[in-house]
């Protein structure tokens, strides 16, 4: 299996919005990588930069000295989403790469 990156993406020809590093300013500045602050939070910021332009990438600063920027920016940032529930009473079930 291949490491996630921008490389990867464009490999498997990804469809879904992605926004290059070297497109993005710094207006984020986030203290945790763990999985919550990723899914949860970063998720709305990418909506951010998808649907209204805000063109920034989240900068993740590490608490704990056995933290996970190592593996995180092995993969560019970037991490697969799984979105599954319900909206306007239809069951959705996506998966993105962010």
């Amino acid at each position: 299996m291949n490491q996630l990156n921008y490389n990867t993406l464009k490999e498997v020809d990804y469809k879904g919005f992605i926004l290059p590093n070297d497109h993005a300013k710094i207006k984020v500045l986030q203290f945790g990588e763990g999985n919550f602050l990723r899914a949860f939070v970063d998720y709305f910021f990418d909506i951010l930069n998808e649907k209204c332009d805000f063109n920034s990438k989240v900068v993740l600063v590490q608490p704990i000295a056995q933290g996970l920027t190592d593996i995180i920016n092995k993969q560019e940032g970037l991490y697969t989403l799984y979105l599954r529930g319900m909206e306007n009473g239809k069951q959705i079930n996506e998966k993105k790469s962010n």
